[in-house]
């Protein structure tokens, strides 16, 4: 570890692990390299020593419509054992997590039970709603609505296009209580995340 750069008051100091899921694939991830930086200061400002490791993340979003969604509830598992194997291998004292979508919010869940050391999680926040070029507000839902309505007659090509460009208009968890939203208010809750950890929007000063 003195070729990281610590130092000999370091080795007395507590181990923290920072798990991040950022993955430049994923509307909700992309963003969340920027975030560590932050949190690693607040870990080192506390007498505390940071050390940052990844994990893999699946968007269920992208993965819909084709065998990518046999790869979705698979990539939880493989979220947790990381997430266990880093902690456990390197006996790290406490974590800070930092999901956002899909099924890496419930992964690092499962890895924080089994490792077993203090945790906090970090979500990097929910995507802001979009707009039609009418002004009429949309998202997510309104998206997977409008291909049911374009496949049925009931929606023009341009109509469609207008939502496909406009649902998603920024980085975040998709805006709709599936799983990342609802996982991520679930952990304030449960007293496992900062107030606001569900309901704060991405890429915003909060």
């Amino acid at each position: 570890l003195r070729a990281t750069g610590l130092k000999d008051e370091d080795f007395d100091k507590p181990f923290i692990g920072v798990a991040n899921s950022f993955i430049e694939l994923i509307p909700g991830h992309f963003f969340l390299d920027k975030v560590p930086a932050i949190i690693k200061e607040e870990i080192k400002a506390n007498g505390c020593v940071p050390f940052e490791f990844n994990t893999i993340g699946v968007d269920d979003g992208i993965a819909m419509g084709h065998d990518g969604m046999l790869f979705s509830l698979p990539s939880r598992e493989l979220i947790a054992n990381s997430i266990e194997t880093v902690m456990n291998a390197h006996k790290l004292d406490a974590m800070i997590a930092i999901p956002n979508c899909d099924k890496i919010v419930p992964g690092m869940i499962m890895g924080a039970l089994r490792v077993d050391v203090p945790t906090v999680f970090v979500s990097g926040g929910p995507m802001q709603k979009g707009h039609t070029k009418d002004g009429d507000p949309i998202d997510l839902a309104t998206a997977f609505e409008a291909v049911g309505k374009f496949e049925k007659g009931d929606m023009n090509e341009e109509e469609l296009k207008d939502i496909e460009c406009n649902a998603c208009p920024s980085g975040g968890s998709c805006s709709g209580m599936f799983t990342a939203n609802s996982m991520n208010t679930l952990m304030e809750a449960m007293g496992i995340a900062l107030p606001g950890n569900g309901t704060i929007l991405a890429l915003t000063p909060e």
